[in-house]
């Protein structure tokens, strides 16, 4: 089973350590806050590389709120994103350097499911599907550079859950089963490039990826 399955890296802003979502959330900060706009540039160079603004409370507590910026170092835009006292908020966007656009990510309620998609670095959809506040939910769909689809599926709080099924490039089914927890269940079948079924058996029986 080693192999078939595509995975989009998830695309991660620079000052951030976790995907989209925050889920953990600090209690409310007391005091009224002062608004600060904070920006730094590349070392030795006015090249500026980040832009947010923040709310600072009495006892110092800092808080995001208000549209971010990052750049490359040739100056051209990395990501925008925003932040409602400090939880993600709006859509997010990000670009490959150069100025492709890499990613869109929409936050919406943080309850209900929102758009999120990726691109390759050539223009081409990447990924697409559905998430809430950020975390993968419902079905997915992912292409390669020429437009294949190499794999389709659906997430449960980000993992996958429910049917996948994996094709070749050129169209051919490759592996389709179940997953449960983001772990194969039940039974997996595997085709060969030509069309024909190489393996038919349940899931714990697979290598692991």
């Amino acid at each position: 089973m080693n192999g078939i399955v595509l995975t989009l890296s998830t695309v991660l802003f620079l000052g951030c350590s976790a995907p989209y979502a925050f889920l953990d959330e600090e209690p409310p900060a007391e005091g009224t806050p002062v608004a600060e706009t904070r920006r730094a540039s590349y070392p030795g160079s006015e090249t500026p590389q980040v832009e947010r603004r923040v709310l600072v409370y009495p006892g110092g507590r800092v808080e995001r709120h208000g549209v971010e910026h990052e750049w490359y170092p040739d100056g051209t835009l990395r990501s925008e994103r925003s932040y409602d006292h400090g939880r993600p908020d709006g859509v997010w966007r990000s670009w490959y350097e150069g100025g492709a656009k890499r990613s869109e990510v929409d936050f919406g309620d943080r309850v209900h499911p929102a758009p999120m998609r990726f691109w390759h670095p050539g223009g081409e959809i990447a990924g697409e599907g559905q998430g809430i506040a950020g975390v993968k939910e419902g079905t997915w769909s992912y292409w390669n550079e020429e437009g294949a689809k190499l794999s389709e599926g659906s997430y449960f709080a980000g993992v996958r859950d429910g049917p996948w099924t994996f094709w070749y490039p050129g169209g051919v089914k490759r592996a389709e089963g179940s997953y449960a927890g983001g772990l194969r269940v039940g039974e997996w079948r595997l085709w060969d490039e030509e069309g024909n079924l190489v393996v038919r058996q349940a899931s714990a029986d697979l290598r692991a990826e």
